[in-house]
């Protein structure tokens, strides 16, 4: 019927990587119950793993106690000691950690996602004629290491930069080695530079990059100077040539370049109107000189600053990007010069107009990276003269946050939150403290026989053709009828015409003797079976309430009774590797299609016996393959798995290469027995599919992958209790542009936090449907009151907030010692309004957190 009921599955042995026997059967049993709880709606279903090793009593108890605890996990492994739960993590197959690695560098993730950034082994290199080596002891963080590590910069836009497309611009440390020519520096001087791939433990750079740290400055000071500094004054001195007593209007005034901008409109003598998104940041920025100081969210700094200025400003320092961009250059006097530093505005190509610069304004579009790249002895110089400027005690360094190594995911997240003030720098690791990775190159054997089951078309076609590629020069394969497809016989022919011998065989492998006679003559004459690659399959998809014995004998039967013939037949023989193609749907449970899941989860469960035979074995779980096979052929159902389910289609020869990384140093460990190689829209997955929401797959997606209705309900209560108020804003905020988003069916990037809701298009019937969507994302008891279309997003931020509590802001106290520590120097007064703020917000904390 229709009423919510939760299903608890045990399956012993189904998962298990240790205390049992890995039960393949109850892998398959497993799988196929996630595909049930994705086709019936009123199924709430949870899997559970009970080891054998449990007496009835104690599985009992055991079991009444999780299914009483009222646990959100879907996944679920009891073990006499312990209860653990099954996670899904995106990454590399397993490796072993061979001897320390003499230097450590920090690695992007492919998927852009910023929790998959590892600090990986590197080698040093000897620095050559003209450039030194630095052991790097901080590394300054900036917003395009951000957007890159995102995947959110095309490679055009850094390729053509001294950085490049890596992670890291600046660093602080001690010289380690010099090379031929290098006459400025000595081995242990300490230095700030700029770098390629400065996020490491060694870097190697030009001489020309390079100058002596301030005496007396810590090197995590240090290393906030290069990019912050040298960009302010190229585009300040060199572009805009601020001149004493003109108007400065800095753009995000509490951000690194910002705060530097500032020091150096003072060291001018120019006046400064800067721009910020908190309080608390505005109320640093005051304090540090800036004259005026505006809000960067609101589009009134426009009006504020002629209000301020007459006519407006002489240069404006811009990092905002779209409508608050093209507001900025109305601020603009006539002969006034604008600056650009965001790359967003470059990377979206937008447009603006050129009546404003019919009053003879300038624009500069600054890239320090590029500078330092075209034009290096100019950038030396400026870096010099820079330099020369602390020395003499006119620029101090910037207020910054500190990091280790193993925080640096948590570093980038804020800067990726705007949630930091002045720069966010980085400890490396250790030397020494990053292991090489042992590897084991996967090798196909030339002299042995290659298997293939399913192999006379499609992707077991090509499979064989990867494994002539790598070096097989005989290779068997097999189907039911022996006759191989139109596209089969183009590469069997193909492959001959390169002297490698491939025959073709006809075998039922549901048959435990054909499988046995097959093998047997494979290994007459002297030959030795090197590997079998178990790629037969038949599809019949149907809906479980639907399916038919005979319909699920034929799709169980070649994948199950076939891969156990397999492993029967080869378990005395000594195999290079044992490949069972499975499928993404398993691990998905993919809707319509119960069977073909149930029978992949068998080999995944049947891999992971072998794995703790000691044998080799790998379940690889394949994605769309979109090149070749049965997607190729039918692109209606390829579009179809895309647009409900997420998944992205691959070409063939990419995953096989993949496959290899996997097959690398094979262990004993049953899970590394089973890996899926698929690309993913996890976003969509989550919306349409019930058994991604648990908790065991919350780790995969990228952050840019997140989307209505697959975020998890928004808690402002507790969000006040733990973040700072700029961060509740931005979340609530987020929030309420994607539903309108969802509602009008506009791109995000298009909904305006400034605009009336209903000069975006919302009208009475759409503020129904968005306060209906808000009750839900936020968990609140009702509808929020008070959604008219007069109001902005903004605006309904701000009234949601204070329906739940007063705006909590605990990173006054983060703020306040930042100040505390960076302008000590200046006078109590100076700082008096910005600490009457925070003594303020630590009231209002107190009221609310008694």
């Amino acid at each position: 019927g229709s009423r919510q009921t939760r299903l608890w599955v045990v399956a012993p042995g189904a998962t298990r990587d240790a205390g049992g026997e890995a039960a393949a059967v109850e892998a398959g049993v497993w799988a196929f119950s996630r595909t049930l709880a994705n086709e019936a709606a009123n199924l709430d279903v949870r899997r559970i793993d009970l080891a054998p090793a449990l007496s009835s009593k104690d599985a009992a108890e055991r079991l009444r106690a999780l299914i009483l605890s009222g646990t959100e996990e879907t996944e679920i492994v009891l073990d006499a000691d312990a209860t653990r739960v099954v996670r899904f993590h995106p990454g590399r197959a397993a490796n072993t950690a061979g001897e320390a690695a003499p230097a450590a560098r920090l690695e992007r993730s492919n998927t852009g996602g910023l929790n998959e950034m590892v600090w990986g082994p590197a080698e040093r290199a000897a620095p050559g004629p003209g450039e030194v080596e630095i052991a790097v002891a901080a590394t300054g963080l900036n917003f395009r290491d951000v957007l890159w590590a995102l995947s959110m910069l095309p490679e055009e836009i850094l390729e053509d930069g001294f950085a490049g497309p890596r992670l890291g611009l600046e660093v602080s440390g001690r010289v380690t080695a010099i090379g031929a020519g290098v006459v400025d520096f000595a081995v242990g001087d300490p230095v700030v530079a700029f770098a390629q791939s400065g996020f490491a433990t060694h870097v190697v750079v030009p001489e020309m990059v390079v100058a002596p740290m301030p005496a007396g400055l810590d090197p995590a000071a240090a290393a906030t100077v290069p990019v912050a500094f040298l960009t302010a004054y190229y585009a300040l001195c060199t572009c805009a040539r601020l001149r004493k007593g003109e108007w400065l209007l800095v753009h995000g005034g509490a951000g690194g370049v910002g705060l530097a901008a500032l020091q150096i409109a003072k060291w001018k003598g120019a006046r400064v109107i800067a721009t910020a998104g908190s309080r608390e940041k505005r109320a640093l920025v005051a304090a540090l000189g800036a004259e005026h100081v505006l809000d960067s969210r609101s589009l009134a700094f426009v009006d504020d600053v002629r209000r301020i200025t007459g006519d407006g400003v002489d240069v404006v320092l811009n990092s905002l990007f779209g409508e608050m961009m093209e507001r900025s250059l109305n601020c603009l006097r006539p002969f006034g010069r604008f600056v650009e530093l965001g790359k967003r505005d470059y990377v979206a190509n937008t447009h603006i107009g050129l009546r404003p610069f019919r009053r003879n304004l300038s624009y500069f579009g600054v890239d320090l990276d590029q500078v330092l790249q075209h034009q290096g002895e100019d950038g030396a110089r400026m870096f010099r003269e820079v330099m020369a400027l602390f020395a003499e005690g006119g620029l101090r360094p910037l207020p910054y946050q500190p990091f280790a190594a193993d925080e640096t995911s948590d570093a980038f997240r804020l800067m990726q939150q705007s949630g930091h003030v002045g720069k966010i720098v980085v400890t490396p690791p250790a030397p020494g403290s990053v292991a090489r990775v042992k590897r084991q190159p996967f090798v196909v054997a030339e002299r042995g026989v290659h298997l293939v089951t399913g192999g006379l078309g499609g992707f077991g076609v090509e499979a064989a053709r990867w494994l002539a590629d790598r070096g097989a020069k005989r290779i068997v394969l097999v189907g039911r009828s022996g006759r191989p497809s139109e596209e089969g016989r183009a590469v069997i022919a193909e492959l001959a015409a390169r002297g490698v011998t491939v025959e073709t065989r006809a075998c039922d492998i549901t048959s435990r003797r054909a499988v046995e006679t097959l093998i047997d003559g494979i290994e007459t004459a002297g030959n030795r079976l090197a590997g079998v690659i178990h790629g037969a399959m038949v599809l019949q998809d149907g809906l479980i309430n639907a399916i038919e014995p005979k319909t699920l004998e034929a799709v169980i039967a070649p994948k199950v009774i076939g891969a156990g013939h397999l492993d029967a037949a080869t378990r005395g023989r000594k195999l290079d590797y044992f490949v069972l193609f499975s499928s993404a749907t398993t691990f998905i449970g993919n809707p319509g299609q119960g069977s073909y899941v149930a029978a992949n989860g068998f080999m995944e469960g049947l891999a992971r016996q072998r794995r703790r035979l000691g044998l080799p074995a790998l379940a690889v779980a394949w994605g769309a393959i979109g090149d070749v096979g049965v997607l190729a052929r039918n692109k209606a159902v390829m579009e179809t798995l895309a647009s409900r389910v997420g998944v992205t289609p691959m070409e063939a020869r990419l995953c096989l290469d993949l496959m290899a990384e996997a097959l690398e140093g094979q262990g004993g460990a049953s899970d590394e027995g089973v890996i899926a190689i698929a690309a993913m829209h996890w976003g969509k997955a989550r919306e349409r599919l019930a058994t991604l929401r648990s908790p065991s797959y919350g780790s995969l997606g990228t952050d840019q992958q997140a989307e209505s209705g697959t975020v998890a309900a928004i808690n402002i209560g507790a969000l006040l209790r733990s973040a700072d108020i700029d961060t509740v804003r931005k979340t609530v905020s987020d929030a309420i542009v994607e539903d309108i988003a969802r509602i009008l069916r506009l791109p995000k990037d298009d909904i305006s936090r400034v605009r009336q809701l209903s000069e975006i298009g919302l009208d009475s019937l759409m503020g129904v449907e968005l306060g209906a969507s808000l009750q839900e994302r936020f968990a609140l008891d009702a509808p929020p009151a008070g959604i008219s279309s007069g109001l902005t997003v903004n605006e309904l931020t701000e009234t949601l907030i204070q329906a739940v509590a007063a705006p909590v802001d605990e990173a006054a106290g983060v703020t306040l010692s930042l100040a505390t520590k960076h302008v000590g120097d200046l006078d109590a007064a100076t700082l008096t309004p910005f600490n009457e703020l925070v003594e303020k917000n630590v009231a209002d904390i107190k009221e609310i957190l008694p």
